[in-house]
């Protein structure tokens, strides 16, 4: 079904492309991108007899393209669906370009790797779409690679729950060995058994989308180098289970793992993060909202976990739980204003002894496990204050740990064992007294 539709989009995007629509454009004149024929060392794979009709073996043609000697590669791919057995190897500052993601197909029906650097630096594809068939296939690997990237590209494999699980292995990308710097900008990576695994650091991924992939990103266990920031990136899937069960899964030792304005919904687990062999060094997520069937962030074993600005929702019908810490090895972290969509509030007890939270909530700020004031050198003032509405200091905690009120009348309040209160207070000779406030649990 996947096959029949690409086809006959890609079909009907380049008759489109193909005919001109207005008087003044003859309807013979093929379309060809006015940013790449500008470009007087871009390379036509259809100068080298690449057909692009989805039918005709177009692998020569690739390799004739892209041969070239002494200088950079610039290569051009016009619109049009181009059957590809095998992928040329590329130099440093490559680029391959095309028309569109949605017009210029690479079909790839093997079970191998389709496109794999090693140690190359600045490559980059841009405006490309790869449709991968076989069962086992991998579209992209990157080894020992830095500075690449890839912009505007989809990347598309055959993974639907009604297939599952035939297709699970195929993955989308792989980054290993070291790789870094590799950049995913305006990209779709779909329907894979992986949409990327990574054992590397310092990768990114923004302004992208991934879309029915079982797993969409794996962070490969055993590498403590494993980590990759994500900006701006939506994780989405459809309610069968058999479609996507973690959105974000890092299986054991890594490195940081970064969240900013990302989207999750459509999985029975949204992220799982660690495992009993170990977990990030740091894990972080700001302004996210994370939907789920069961759970929507699983932290089993992490350093120092910061959440920050986190709507959880209910995914459908369920309520999931929001969040799942391992108090034994997630025993310090943070949380920020965490939002849940279906309850008043994330439960305090979620939370291990020593993490510092602040939550929202009528009464303000909620702090569960010890909260640390600390005066310093620099700033010698007290290092709490209490004000009244007109910003007066009512009562304060001085550098030393002494606790001062500055109002007469306001001195320490105490309960009896009877349930009756008193507030503590001196005369101008320095005699203690108490008075009596009655049962009442005072107000000021």
């Amino acid at each position: 079904m996947l096959a029949a539709t690409l086809g006959v989009a890609a079909a009907g995007s380049l008759a489109a492309c193909g005919t001109g629509g207005g008087s003044d454009t003859p309807a013979d004149v093929e379309f060809r991108s006015p940013h790449v024929t500008d470009a007087p060392s871009a390379r036509n794979i259809r100068d080298f007899g690449a057909v692009g009709d989805g039918k005709a073996d177009d692998t020569a043609a690739l390799f004739s393209a892209a041969a070239v000697a002494d200088r950079p590669l610039v290569l051009y791919i016009p619109a049009g669906q181009y059957r590809i057995t095998r992928w040329p190897e590329l130099a440093d500052y490559a680029t391959v370009l095309g028309d569109g993601a949605d017009v210029t197909t690479i079909h790839y029906e093997g079970d191998g790797t389709l496109v794999s650097l090693r140690k190359r630096q600045r490559v980059r594809f841009s405006r490309l779409g790869f449709y991968l068939t076989g069962p086992n296939a991998t579209a992209v690997q990157l080894t020992e690679c830095f500075r690449c990237s890839f912009e505007s590209v989809l990347l598309r494999g055959n993974h639907v729950s009604g297939n599952f699980p035939k297709f699970v292995q195929q993955r989308g990308v792989v980054l290993d060995s070291n790789t870094g710097g590799t950049a995913f900008i305006d990209c779709d990576i779909n329907n894979f058994g992986y949409g990327i695994v990574t054992s590397c650091i310092q990768n990114y991924v923004t302004s992208s989308k991934l879309t029915s992939n079982r797993i969409g990103v794996l962070g490969t266990g055993g590498d403590d180098n494993a980590g990759l920031a994500l900006t701006n990136v939506e994780f989405v899937s459809d309610n069968d289970p058999r479609t996507t069960d973690r959105h974000v899964l890092v299986d054991g030792p890594a490195n940081d793992w970064w969240f900013t304005n990302v989207w999750f919904e459509g999985s029975d687990t949204a992220l799982s993060i660690g495992s009993d062999k170990g977990g990030p060094a740091q894990f972080g997520m700001v302004n996210c909202k994370i939907a789920a069937r069961t759970v929507c962030v699983d932290l089993k074993f992490s350093r120092q976990p910061y959440l920050a600005n986190v709507q959880f929702d209910a995914d459908g019908d369920s309520q999931p739980t929001e969040l799942r810490i391992d108090p034994v090895r997630c025993t310090e972290g943070t949380a920020v204003n965490l939002i849940s969509g279906f309850r008043d509030d994330i439960d305090p007890r979620v939370f291990p002894e020593s993490w510092h939270v602040i939550a929202r909530g009528r009464s303000g700020a909620r702090f569960a496990g010890t909260v640390q004031l600390r005066a310093t050198a620099a700033d010698p003032g007290d290092v709490l204050q209490v004000l009244d509405r007109d910003s007066a200091v009512l009562a304060a905690v001085l550098p030393g740990g002494s606790w001062l009120s500055d109002r007469p009348d306001n001195g320490m309040v105490l309960r009896d064992p009877d349930g009756g209160y008193w507030r503590v207070g001196v005369t101008s000779d320095g005699t203690l007294h108490t008075s009596s406030l009655g049962r009442q649990r005072p107000i000021a």
